[in-house]
């Protein structure tokens, strides 16, 4: 469960293919710990039964936009926070804001989202947006600081593209002795099935470097490659699938996707600093026949990283619920 950044809420573990009907799930505790661990603790927090793929979404994602006066929170506390590579800015952490007006909008392609944030007695309140429909106000006070704080949630969407919107009011509880407004990352679902960088149904040729615990990768662990030539093979059953992986400055190889050996897209991952996004989809194919295919990432660049995160394998679209906007329980 070792990881650098040190995450909540995070999925340790997805088993899939079951039997429809009772099961028990056990945790057993080792004693033991990775080498670079400062303990061998073990927490149990939640779980989830018929989960759906969770992409965990950093404030500093690519498809995030700001506008107005937000400051950069640079503490290992909040998600992403305290790791970098070297000769680059410290960007991990969160980002803040206090100014009425300031606002940050999020698109996105999911069926839930979260927005994970902080609660506190320097919080405000803020006013929070999906697909520009009815205004949430959030009141962020707490007596004590609560941090990676799930603080607003909405369900029940459409698979389809969306935005969030959070806007800092300026206003703030009498009992709060501020106004600020932090967006540290976001949870999104989308329905189906993920399969991580070490699950067998993925096949590698060149050299990879595996089980990467560096940034806040899906479960914990990817696998990177800048060697030109090098290869991942994904088999899979569906109409539909996806790539998940990371854009930065560090990770901006280019690669060729195939579907069933044949060329579809050369997907670039470079973004300027200080855009870093992690657990994101860059690539996806709809519309496949029901059947057995291959995905197959083939490395055109040399020197910058290409991560390989994990592969989701998404069903045919169903009809759209209707969405339920709510504020995270206090």
């Amino acid at each position: 469960m070792f990881a650098r950044p040190r995450e909540a809420r995070t999925p340790i573990l997805t088993i899939y293919g079951l039997s429809d009907g009772p099961h028990t799930l056990t945790i057993e505790v080792t004693g033991r710990q990775n080498p670079l661990a400062d303990s061998n603790l073990v927490v149990v927090d939640a779980f989830e039964v018929e989960p759906q793929i969770l992409s965990h979404l950093q404030e500093t994602d690519p498809d995030a936009s700001y506008v107005g006066t937000w400051v950069h929170l640079d503490e290992a506390r909040w998600s992403g926070g305290g790791v970098f590579t070297p000769n680059e800015p410290r960007i991990g952490g969160a980002t803040a804001a206090e100014t009425a007006g300031s606002k940050v909008t999020l698109k996105f392609r999911g069926t839930s989202i979260k927005w994970i944030g902080y609660r506190g007695p320097n919080a405000g309140i803020a006013r929070v947006q999906v697909d520009g429909g009815p205004a949430s106000e959030v009141d962020l006070y707490s007596p004590r600081e609560k941090i990676q704080e799930v603080v607003f949630s909405a369900t029940g969407l459409a698979d389809k593209a969306h935005t969030l919107t959070i806007e800092a009011t300026g206003q703030k509880n009498a009992a709060s002795v501020g106004a600020q407004i932090v967006v540290d990352a976001f949870d999104v679902t989308t329905p189906g099935r993920r399969y991580q960088d070490k699950d067998r149904s993925i096949t590698y040729s060149g050299s990879w470097n595996h089980g990467g615990t560096s940034r806040p990768w899906s479960e914990g662990t990817a696998s990177t490659t800048n060697q030109l030539g090098a290869r991942a093979t994904f088999s899979f059953t569906g109409t539909s699938v996806s790539w998940i992986s990371c854009q930065k400055a560090s990770a901006g190889g280019r690669a060729r996707v195939y579907i069933d050996g044949a060329f579809v897209k050369e997907v670039r991952n470079h973004r300027s600093v200080p855009i870093e996004g992690y657990q994101r989809t860059v690539f996806r194919a709809d519309g496949l026949t029901d059947g057995p295919h291959t995905l197959t990432i083939e490395i055109i660049s040399e020197g910058s990283y290409v991560v390989l995160d994990a592969f989701d394998v998404h069903p045919a679209p169903g009809p759209a619920p209707s969405p339920v906007p709510s504020p995270a329980p206090r």
